[in-house]
């Protein structure tokens, strides 16, 4: 006898305890897969606090011009600042892999965790994404685009060759570039932009070397050749603070304002300061650089208050930047030394 049908159906418990165990097994192993997912490194690769950053110096264009754009133009200017991110420091880990490999250094790119086929692949959608939201705005866009693209990789090409003088100088130019090829997307205005541009090269390069004594224990042990590793920490602290009184300085000579907007900076970098001195008492090393690198968005989103924004946008900016820096320490592992229950928790967000 033949028994046809389309759906099999059956009560015997047998066979019902076989199917829930499969689903079971399978429902775990995608789990554990999702736990395998390298979160650390992918995030090492776009550096959540730069999300922020990038956006705050969108929001410094367009306070600045007095534009109130739609939200999806003001997206695809940050988005094409931001994709440069992933694009430049995923093409530098690629380069330097073996580097990282034996400094320890736990990079995407070098944790096998990835084909290196998938990164040619990311790599190129990511330089075609940036590249199509810049030709959008005009071919003067994309020009800056790639001026952007050379200075971020000369950057990195002279920090691996130990060239300190020219990393900085790259550094500076990185930053300035970041400013102008968004004001560039939105109206570009020679006398006004290239003005404010220094000011963000010259913080970004003060947060830069901010960075390095972050990471002076590291570059010690590799030999890496940064400003702290050659001089000490104490120049370089000298060295900081005259980055931030120049880049301050011009503030000034570009925009003036009043008692008020200086009241609060000088509040905000002082804070910043103790902060930091804080920090190196107890060895903290890796929140030293956010004490600098906060100070340095405060600036941005403090001079786009007082040329419109709210009064609110302030600490909302901030604190998300915050939050958007302890996800980048837990990402680089660097959360793991603290003690106490909400340092416990930052280590750990997402409980893998």
């Amino acid at each position: 006898m033949c028994v046809s049908s389309d759906v099999f159906t059956t009560d015997d418990p047998r066979i019902i305890n076989v199917k829930l165990s499969s689903n079971v097994m399978n429902i775990s192993v995608s789990l554990n897969r999702f736990v395998d997912f390298p979160f650390r490194q992918s995030l090492m690769l776009i550096r959540p606090f730069h999300i922020v950053h990038q956006l705050a110096i969108v929001i410094l264009v367009l306070s600045l011009k007095s534009l109130s754009p739609p939200w999806f133009v003001v997206f695809k200017a940050w988005l094409m600042l931001f994709l440069l991110m992933p694009f430049l420091f995923g093409l530098n880990d690629l380069m330097h892999r073996m580097e990282d490999r034996q400094m320890g250094r736990d990079r995407l790119f070098t944790s096998d965790s990835i084909s290196m086929w998938m990164v040619s692949m990311f790599l190129f959608f990511v330089l075609l994404m940036m590249s199509l939201l810049a030709l959008e705005s005009g071919i003067f866009t994309f020009i800056f685009l790639v001026l952007m693209i050379v200075c971020g990789l000369a950057y990195g090409y002279f920090k691996h060759k130990r060239q300190m003088v020219r990393t900085y100088l790259f550094r500076l130019l990185s930053g300035m570039s970041f400013y102008l090829v968004v004001a560039v997307y939105f109206g570009f205005s020679l006398s006004d932009d290239v003005r404010v541009s220094l000011i963000v090269g010259v913080l970004d390069l003060f947060s830069h070397v901010a960075g390095d004594l972050r990471d002076y224990p590291l570059d010690v042990e590799g030999g890496v050749r940064t400003f702290p590793v050659v001089y000490g920490i104490e120049s370089t602290e000298r060295l900081i603070l005259a980055l931030e009184l120049f880049g301050l300085l011009l503030v000034i000579l570009v925009f003036g304002f009043g008692i008020s907007f200086w009241s609060v900076v000088l509040f905000g970098s002082g804070l910043g300061w103790l902060l930091y001195f804080l920090l190196k008492e107890s060895g903290a090393y890796s929140w030293q650089h956010g004490s600098f690198h906060g100070q340095k968005v405060f600036i941005y989103v403090l001079i786009s208050h007082f040329s419109g924004f709210s009064e609110w946008f302030v600490p909302l900016f901030l604190f998300g930047w915050f939050m958007s820096y302890c996800l980048y320490l837990w990402a680089d592992d660097r959360l793991s030394g603290s003690s106490g229950f909400l340092f416990h928790l930052m280590s750990n967000p997402l409980g893998l």
